[in-house]
C-alpha cells in the first residue's frame, strides 16, 4: 500500500502481495535446498514485474521497514529466555527464513533478547531448515554437541517439535503466539477488509500475551475477551464515533448498563476519530424509564407489563407498575388476588387471565397515570442535570434489540418539548405494540426496521452473547431519588453487580479495553481508523458464530456461573451456560416441553457442553425423537 502510495508500483497492492508470493515459490527452484534469501525473491519479482533495479531496491528496503514496524515480542519469551541462560551456557537463535542475520541480529539486540556470545542460524543463509532437519545436524556439528546436549523452544509443531525430537533433541513446543481458532478467522478476512482483521488478529495475539491470568477461567476469559468480544465491540465503537462526526453531535449518551464498557471503549478511541464528541453515562434502565415514558394505557404498556419472564408474579409486576401495597391491594383484592398469592409465580393461563382483569380496570389505569406523571418530573430534573435538554444534538448508545428505552425518552422529550435523539444500536428489530421511533435510529449489524443489514430476524444467538458482553460492574438502575441540595441521584438495585463480578466482569473488560489501546498505540499509519466497520461485519459474523457454534469444554466450563438476568428488577438470575436437566430433555422428546434449557437465555451450544454424558448420549436421541413427533402430527393434521 505505502509503495503505490509513493509511486513505486501501478498496480495493486492485493497484486503485488499475490507477486512477492510466487517470487519467493519460483525462485526456490533454482536454489540448494530451497532456502531462499530476499535478496534472490526480489531478483526473481524484479523479472517477473520488469521492475528497475533501483524501485526493487526501494521495495526491499521498504519491506525490511514494515518487518521492523511491526515485529513485536512475546512477552513470555522474556521469562524462557532468562530460565533459558540460568541452565545453559549458550543460547542459539535458530530460523527458517528469508530475512538476513544481519537484520534479525539487530531486532534481537533491539529487543534485549540477544547478549554477546549468542549465535544465529538462520536457513536461507546455510542452505538448511529446521523443517528438514538438516539445520539442526548443522548446529550440532559446529558446535560439537551431542542431540540429547541440546534443548530447542519454538512454536512449529512439525519444524520445532517433532523434526527435532526425531533427531534424539529434546523439544519443547511452545505455541501460545500462534493464531488461536478466533484469529484465524480474522486472519481469513484479510483480503477483503484490506488487511484490517489480519491487523485486529495480531492485536488480539499481543493482548492475550500481555494480559496476565492467575487461574485457568481467567485464561479463558483473556481470550474470548481478546479474541471475540474485543474485534465486535471495537468496530461497533468506532462506527457510533464515526456517524456521530458525520451528524455533528455535541454529544454521545451511552446508556446504563450496557453502556459501560462501550463508554470505556469510547474513550479510547475518540480522541482519534472526533475529539471534540462529549462522552456521557446515562443511568437508566427499562424499569427506570418506562413508567415515566407513559403518556397512556395502550398494548405497549400491557406487553411491557406482562413481558414473558421466567417468573412473574403480582408483586414483581407491582414493582413493574411503581405501585406500592397499599394502593394495590384493595384492587387486587376486588379482582380475586389477596395477598398471600402475590408471589406466586403466574402460570400462562393465569397470567393471560390476569392481564384481561387489569385492562378493563380503568380505577387502576388512572393511578398509573398519576405514578407515571409524578416519575416524569424526577426524570426530567435528571435529564436536565446530565444536559440532556439544553437543546444541542446528541445522541443514545444502547446494544438493543428494540430501542424500547429511546420510545420511552422519547415520550417524555415530546412533553418537555426538546429535541430528539439519535439512537445508535448494534442491532435493532421493530418495537412491540406498534410503537414507532419519533427520532431517528441506526443499527451497525442489521436494521429490521428499514430491512438493512446482516439479518432479516432479530437473532437471538447475538441478543444473548451480547448482553453478556456488555454486562455493567454496577447494579442495575431502578429509580432517581431528588436529593436535599436539588441533585438527582439514580437510585441503584445495588451498588454492585456482584454475580457478574463474582464470575470475572471486571477482568474480562479489562482484557478488552487492553485491545483497544493497543489498537491505538499500535496501528501503523497505514490503518487509519476511518475505514467503515461496516466492511468487517462478515468478518465478526463470522468469528462470533464460530464462538457461538461449537465452544470448546473449557470455554463452557468457564461461563457456568456467568449471570444472566431475565426480570427487569432482578429479582433473580440464571447463568448463561447451566448444564442441561435429563428430564428436561426427555420432556423436550415427547413434546411436553418447548425448550430443553432451564432458561430462554441460556447458550444453548455450552449448556450441552457441561451436560453429564447421559444427557449428551441422549440428547441426539431427543432431537430426531420430536422431529419424528413433528412429522407424525404434520401428516396427521396437515399442519
Amino acid at each position: 500500500m505505502r509503495a503505490v502510495q509513493f509511486g513505486w508500483l501501478t498496480i495493486s497492492p492485493k497484486m503485488f502481495q499475490i507477486e512477492r508470493v510466487n517470487a519467493r515459490d519460483r525462485s526456490c527452484k533454482f536454489i540448494e535446498g530451497g532456502e531462499n534469501t530476499l535478496d534472490e525473491i526480489y531478483e526473481e519479482l524484479a523479472d517477473a514485474l520488469e521492475i528497475p533495479q533501483e524501485t526493487i531496491s526501494k521495495l526491499k528496503n521498504l519491506e525490511l521497514e514494515v518487518e521492523r514496524e511491526l515485529l513485536i515480542p512475546i512477552p513470555k519469551a522474556y521469562q524462557m529466555l532468562a530460565e533459558a541462560r540460568r541452565s545453559h551456557s549458550c543460547i542459539l537463535f535458530l530460523s527458517d527464513m528469508y530475512l538476513p542475520s544481519s537484520f534479525l541480529e539487530e531486532r534481537l539486540r533491539h529487543h534485549g533478547f540477544w547478549e554477546e556470545g549468542d549465535r544465529l542460524y538462520v536457513s536461507s543463509e546455510f542452505r538448511k531448515s529446521k523443517g528438514k532437519g538438516d539445520l539442526f545436524l548443522k548446529v550440532l556439528e559446529e558446535r560439537n554437541l551431542r542431540p540429547q546436549e541440546l534443548t530447542h523452544i519454538g512454536n512449529s509443531w512439525h519444524s520445532d517439535f517433532a523434526t527435532p525430537s526425531s533427531l534424539g533433541i529434546k523439544a519443547e513446543y511452545f505455541n501460545d503466539a500462534n493464531p488461536n481458532r478466533y484469529e484465524s478467522v480474522l486472519q481469513k478476512y484479510a483480503s477483503t477488509t484490506n488487511g484490517i482483521t489480519s491487523l485486529w488478529a495480531g492485536l488480539s495475539r499481543y493482548t492475550r500475551l500481555t494480559t496476565l491470568s492467575n487461574t485457568s477461567k481467567e485464561g479463558i476469559l483473556r481470550d474470548i475477551a481478546a479474541s471475540v468480544a474485543a474485534p465486535i465491540l471495537t468496530a461497533y465503537t468506532l462506527w457510533i464515533l464515526q456517524q456521530a462526526k458525520a451528524r455533528q453531535l455535541a454529544r454521545l449518551y451511552f446508556l446504563a448498563r450496557d453502556g459501560e464498557i462501550l463508554l470505556q471503549i469510547a474513550k479510547e478511541l475518540a480522541p482519534q476519530i472526533y475529539p471534540e464528541i462529549e462522552l456521557r453515562y446515562l443511568y437508566v434502565s427499562r424499569q427506570a424509564l418506562r413508567m415515566p415514558g407513559v403518556v397512556e394505557i395502550n398494548q405497549a404498556f400491557w406487553e411491557w407489563m406482562f413481558d414473558d419472564t421466567h417468573l412473574l408474579s403480582i408483586e414483581s409486576l407491582l414493582k413493574r407498575m411503581c405501585l406500592d401495597r397499599q394502593s394495590a391491594q384493595p384492587i387486587f383484592d376486588e379482582l380475586g388476588y389477596p395477598c398471600d398469592r402475590w408471589q406466586d409465580n403466574l402460570t400462562r393461563s393465569e397470567r393471560i387471565e390476569l392481564r384481561a382483569k387489569l385492562e378493563q380496570h380503568q380505577p387502576l389505569q388512572e393511578i398509573i397515570l398519576q405514578v407515571a406523571a409524578q416519575k416524569r418530573e424526577v426524570l426530567k430534573a435528571y435529564l436536565q442535570q446530565e444536559k440532556m435538554l439544553d437543546g444541542q444534538a446528541f445522541g443514545l448508545v444502547d446494544v438493543g434489540w428494540r430501542g424500547s428505552l429511546q420510545i420511552s425518552l422519547e415520550n417524555a422529550f415530546e412533553i418537555f418539548g426538546t429535541r430528539m435523539p439519535i439512537g445508535f444500536y448494534f442491532a435493532l428489530d421493530k418495537p412491540t405494540g406498534n410503537l414507532k421511533h419519533k427520532g431517528e435510529v441506526l443499527a451497525f449489524f442489521f436494521n429490521l426496521t428499514n430491512s438493512t443489514g446482516h439479518r432479516n430476524h432479530i437473532d437471538a444467538r447475538y441478543v444473548t452473547a451480547m448482553e453478556v458482553f456488555c454486562a455493567g460492574c454496577e447494579g442495575t438502575t431502578l429509580d432517581y431519588a431528588v436529593q436535599a441540595n436539588g441533585t438527582v441521584n439514580p437510585v441503584l438495585k445495588h451498588k454492585n453487580n456482584q454475580p457478574a463480578l463474582d464470575w470475572g466482569l471486571q477482568y474480562f473488560q479489562t482484557t478488552v479495553i487492553n485491545f483497544v489501546r493497543y489498537l491505538v498505540e499500535r496501528s501503523p499509519v497505514d490503518f487509519p481508523l476511518t475505514t467503515s466497520p461496516k466492511l468487517l461485519r462478515d468478518a465478526l459474523d463470522d468469528l462470533f458464530l464460530t464462538f457461538n457454534n461449537s465452544p470448546t469444554q473449557r470455554e463452557a466450563e468457564a461461563f457456568m456461573d456467568c449471570p444472566f438476568f431475565d426480570d427487569p428488577n432482578e429479582l433473580y438470575h440464571f447463568y448463561w451456560a447451566m448444564p442441561l436437566r435429563l428430564i428436561n430433555v426427555l420432556r423436550y422428546a415427547i413434546a411436553k416441553n418447548e425448550i430443553f434449557v432451564t432458561h430462554r437465555n441460556a447458550w444453548n451450544e455450552a449448556s450441552l457442553q457441561v451436560s453429564s454424558p447421559l444427557v449428551k448420549a441422549i440428547f441426539p436421541v431427543a432431537i430426531a425423537q420430536r422431529k419424528f413427533l413433528k412429522r407424525c402430527k404434520k401428516l396427521i393434521t396437515g399442519k
